[in-house]
């Protein structure tokens, strides 16, 4: 082995192009290419353009608060962090953007949060989770389309609680992409290890470029599946009505359902500091004679949750249908306990009806259970044999027993029972007329008149 350093194989230099190229991008193409042209400027290393931008490399992001709203601007291409790139280009980083939603959040002063959005999209990785901080915010999120919510753009936008575009808004480019160089464009040579077959796929073949379009596509679905959980569609409508990649602009989104309305934002910003003039900027010599305007409220039925809110809707349907299905088992469930043994077909109608409550349940079958003792008695006493002639008639039989209105329920019916021969034919057994009287006492009862 040679002792000369310049024998040594050549280590491949890891250029801006190579980071920029290894990451899948949900961006405008043109803004891609600009990045791109950037990247490609290989000789220039960080410090040469830092010297060129003539500061450091700084984050400069601030949050605006005007009254209870905080405006939060995402502009230029988004990076998942901040870096070079983001001072160049007038980009936004993704993880200050993210801590600087948080403060936002927990303000006590902020009530609405409005994304002042003009972006191209960015890198996908860390998008559908800053998605998932607008729409679990405690606080009201609205996206305001000044420019563009573009691909990424539009992808952080619909987690939002409502999407307001100005009239040359734009959103829309759903899908993602990657750019790749060719392997050894640089003249190094690279040794995969031999258990990874895929690490370094040759993108000039077929089966390369399969590989890389699986990475894209199912990225692509997941910003799909995101964006239709947002807006309350389905995937097909995203697929067939949002673009399929290009862009739509002001009411052309609003009425495709990609949006929610139309508005500018100092109306938005008046609207939600409880304001009723909406854009205060005409002179005050013009106002005096303009008619005045008020904003009013929709009314909030199930039509307006529908078309603005279909996820708050479809949570409150499935809320109120789980209360009732528990509401119906339990009214079924009194309902059984109320029966007695000869009353089952009564009780099967009852359960199913829909609205019989377990007492009303009660008082039925007990009205049912002494109707039948009645009758029969009344049998027992039709076919019972005339008496003998000459046979002395029996004796009376004894008074019933005084119950001591001082005792317990069931030690009175005890009483009354041991004392009332015809009582306990009418009853049959001690727990049907025990469970008559403890409905009497509740007044569950109702003696109907013959």
């Amino acid at each position: 082995m040679s002792d000369n350093p310049t024998d040594a194989p050549p280590v491949h230099r890891v250029t801006a192009f190579d980071l920029v190229s290894r990451e899948p991008w949900a961006i405008t193409p043109d803004m891609l290419q600009t990045i791109t042209a950037i990247a490609r400027r290989e000789n220039e290393g960080p410090e040469a353009l830092e010297a060129r931008q003539g500061k450091p490399l700084q984050n400069t992001r601030t949050v605006t608060q005007r009254g209870n709203v905080a405006l939060l601007p995402v502009t230029g291409p988004v990076f998942r962090y901040a870096n070079l790139f983001t001072a160049l280009s007038g980009a936004t980083s993704l993880d200050v953007l993210a801590k600087e939603f948080t403060t936002a959040v927990d303000d006590p002063r902020t009530d609405t949060i409005i994304l002042v959005m003009d972006t191209p999209g960015g890198i996908a990785s860390g998008i559908a989770e800053f998605g998932q901080m607008i729409r679990a915010s405690p606080k009201r999120v609205v996206a305001y389309v000044s420019g563009n919510a573009a691909s990424a753009g539009y992808w952080m936008a619909a987690a939002a609680h409502e999407i307001v575009m100005s009239r040359t808004g734009a959103v829309g480019s759903i899908g993602t992409v990657l750019t790749v160089q060719k392997n050894g464009d640089d003249g190094s040579f690279e040794i995969v290890s031999s258990q990874s077959p895929k690490k370094r796929p040759d993108f000039g073949t077929e089966s390369g470029r399969a590989q890389a379009q699986a990475h894209v596509d199912r990225l692509t679905d997941i910003f799909v599946e995101d964006v239709a959980n947002y807006r309350g569609l389905s995937v097909e409508t995203v697929l067939a009505d949002f673009g399929q990649g290009d862009m739509r602009i002001g009411s052309d989104a609003v009425e495709l359902g990609m949006a929610d309305r139309e508005s500018t934002l100092e109306n938005l910003i008046a609207e939600f500091n409880g304001s009723t003039s909406g854009d205060r900027s005409m002179s005050t010599q013009n106002s005096s004679t303009a008619p005045t305007t008020t904003t009013e409220k929709p009314a909030i039925t199930r039509e307006y949750l529908a078309a603005n809110h279909a996820e708050l809707l479809a949570s409150l349907e499935h809320d109120a249908h789980a209360a009732g299905a528990r509401a119906e088992c339990d009214r079924i469930k009194a309902v059984e306990a109320a029966g007695l043994p000869g009353h089952e077909e009564l009780i099967a109608s009852l359960k199913f009806d829909g609205k019989t409550s377990g007492a009303e349940a009660a008082t039925q079958v007990i009205g049912a259970e002494k109707s039948k003792r009645a009758n029969a008695l009344a049998d027992i006493r039709g076919s019972a044999a005339e008496p003998v002639p000459g046979v002395a008639t029996p004796p009376a039989a004894p008074a019933a027993t005084k119950e001591d209105p001082d005792a317990p329920l069931e030690e009175r019916a005890k009483a009354t029972w041991d004392s009332d021969k015809e009582l306990r034919a009418e009853f049959g057994t001690f727990e049907a007329y025990h469970g008559y009287r403890r409905a009497s006492e509740k007044g569950l009862v109702k003696v109907l008149k013959k």
